[in-house]
């Protein structure tokens, strides 16, 4: 049984838990699209990389096997504590070049396509980015860093990560040398000048100040979440794929195979054509992306998401029993669900409200 059916309920929980804290102080903290679309998002998400993700564990076992260099004591709380520090070196890395090269940002940029930053905003992870994820990790396979080992840290990794995911808690004193903290992870998340390419750790901080990434949120300018080039849809499909398509736009207009080779890897500011990012960001000129949302279409919204995350639990619980085939299937219909689906929300008429 996969850890994330677990996870699931508790998810919700914190995020019910959060919304209702933020609504007795008096903070607007959700908004019903934004929040069903990281819901949504982080639901397809599921569905590809549960079997996306066997690529990645496949190879780098085969890797472990042959190669390994070292033999360790799963035994040992040394082996386990070493382990989860390389990993998250490991996802620095990873982390850090999917904001600075193009192909690798176009997976990436899902996550942060929210203009909100919120407990369900940790949950719009990427579809397409075990494409590329486990060759970050192939020093701990070298290493022989047993699979098991390799599976669990990522885990813990991954799951610390959300609860950062949120505004109503402040700075953490002296952990924020140490640890990614809800503070230091918001400017991750902002499009102000002092956020962009900042702030990569996954667990620890430590690497963005030894690499000089690390950047504090500042009082006088709180971060506005979002991307430069926003995403304007509530599907949750065409957020993993949007970037691509600019990605794709571009290569086509590059007239040699050393230009569309430049065009993948160079920067996303340099790489996306027409979006060459301001010279100096205006918080207060920020508008929010929103569309109507009568009650019938939230109630569409709401009971798409719903059915979506039922039958994720289903798919979770009984993807064991079924063939490699049947298992793609099931998540090939849900990804075509969600495209349908998603495109009820993005309605012709758009309406800007400014950042508060």
């Amino acid at each position: 049984m996969s850890p994330i059916f677990y996870a699931i309920p508790v998810f919700v929980v914190l995020i019910a838990l959060e919304m209702a804290i933020a609504h007795r102080r008096g903070l607007r903290v959700y908004s019903l699209q934004d929040t069903l679309t990281s819901l949504n998002i982080g639901v397809v998400s599921q569905f590809v990389n549960t079997l996306g993700g066997l690529i990645g564990v496949g190879i780098y076992a085969i890797v472990t096997e042959r190669w390994g260099a070292f033999t360790w004591d799963t035994s040992h709380p040394m082996t386990w504590l070493t382990a989860l520090v390389l990993y998250d070196f490991c996802y620095y890395w990873f982390h850090r070049l999917s904001h600075e090269v193009n192909i690798l940002w176009a997976a990436h940029v899902v996550h942060h396509s929210s203009e909100e930053y919120n407990l369900s905003t940790a949950l719009r992870q990427s579809s397409t980015g075990f494409l590329t994820h486990w060759m970050f990790y192939m020093p701990l396979a070298l290493l022989g860093i047993p699979v098991k080992v390799f599976v669990i840290v990522g885990l813990v990794d991954l799951v610390y990560q959300f609860w950062v995911h949120t505004r109503l808690v402040g700075r953490l004193g002296w952990l924020e040398w140490v640890l990614v903290t809800p503070s230091n992870h918001r400017v991750h998340h902002g499009q102000n000048d002092y956020c962009i390419d900042r702030n990569y750790g996954g667990l620890l901080i430590v690497w963005d100040r030894l690499f000089g990434t690390m950047a504090d949120e500042r009082d006088d300018e709180p971060p506005v979440y979002g991307i430069r080039k926003p995403l304007h849809s509530w599907n949750p499909v065409w957020a993993n794929l949007h970037q691509y398509a600019s990605v794709f736009r571009q290569l086509a207009r590059s007239p040699g195979w050393g230009q569309k080779l430049g065009a993948l890897l160079a920067s996303p500011g340099s790489a996306r054509p027409g979006t060459t990012p301001p010279v100096v960001f205006a918080p207060s000129a920020f508008q929010r992306f929103a569309t109507p949302a009568p009650l019938g279409m939230a109630m569409l919204g709401a009971a798409c998401t719903a059915m979506g995350t039922g039958l994720l639990m289903h798919f979770l619980w009984f993807q064991s029993q079924w063939s490699l085939g049947e298992r793609s299937a099931y998540a090939a219909g849900m990804v075509v669900f969600y495209l349908t689906a998603g495109a009820l929300w993005l309605h012709p008429r758009v309406t800007g409200q400014p950042k508060g």
